[in-house]
């Protein structure tokens, strides 16, 4: 959430500035596929689920807004990536190969990485002993495979920057998602549950990348689902439901 409310924040920005000008905007993917056999998952804590092949590969993808006119001044790198979340260990390696490629271009002060929260990733990234521990460790395959392709779906972002436009829409989705505990939502206070009209967020939000001859090229998308379609059974590496969505 804090990340969808920073991200607004700066189209909010670029909306009240002169509806007639454009942006410069990149994108750019890359492969992000860790260790497909005999490494723990990432998500449901389970150590009898390894990787045993790979059902839909996982990606970064990186989305650059820079003001018009000013290549290489202030910006902002989103970049979301099919994995259970991100940590500070990947966080520090991605910008640590940014500095030597682009110096203080992309810094901790403009840079935000995102995971889809998928559970089907191999496990081993984080620096912290809890989220390791099923995982017997760290995996240093694991962590390479992310760092370097989030570095290279940078790369590619950064030389399409191009003019463009960004447009931004949301609506309603429905039998799209559900609660996972109803009846725990039912305990909530009736005055509160008044003010929804559904017992789950139904609102699909999106951002646009538009060329200047208004092409769509690319384009990210929230909507509130929990990344569990594949279960604790699953022993493929897969990006699940958003990874399937981001492949139509």
């Amino acid at each position: 959430m804090a990340v969808r409310t920073w991200l607004f924040g700066v189209l909010l920005l670029l909306a009240l500035q002169d509806v007639a000008s454009t942006y410069l905007l990149g994108a750019g993917k890359s492969d992000i596929t860790g260790p497909a056999a005999d490494v723990n998952m990432m998500g449901y804590a389970k150590q009898s689920q390894t990787a045993a092949g790979i059902h839909i590969r996982q990606y970064a993808r990186s989305f650059i807004f820079a003001e018009n006119g000013d290549n290489n001044g202030t910006r902002v790198l989103f970049i979301n990536i099919d994995a259970c979340m991100t940590g500070q260990l990947v966080t520090v390696n991605v910008l640590n190969k940014l500095s030597a490629l682009y110096g203080d271009l992309y810094t901790a002060d403009n840079v935000v990485i995102s995971g889809i929260h998928t559970h089907s990733g191999p496990a081993g990234f984080l620096q912290y002993v809890l989220y390791d521990f099923t995982s017997l460790g760290f995996v240093k395959e694991t962590m390479d495979s992310l760092v370097d392709g989030i570095v290279e779906s940078v790369t590619a972002a950064h030389k399409s920057v191009k003019p463009g436009n960004v447009l931004f829409n949301e609506g309603e989705l429905l039998e799209a998602n559900r609660n996972r505990s109803p009846t725990a939502y039912l305990r909530n206070p009736a005055e509160e549950r008044a003010k929804y009209k559904h017992d789950t967020d139904k609102n699909v939000s999106q951002i646009t990348f538009q060329d200047t001859a208004n092409t769509p090229f690319a384009a990210i998308n929230w909507f509130p689902v929990h990344c569990t379609s594949m279960n604790n059974t699953n022993q493929l590496i897969s990006s699940d439901n958003k990874g399937a969505a981001a492949r139509l």
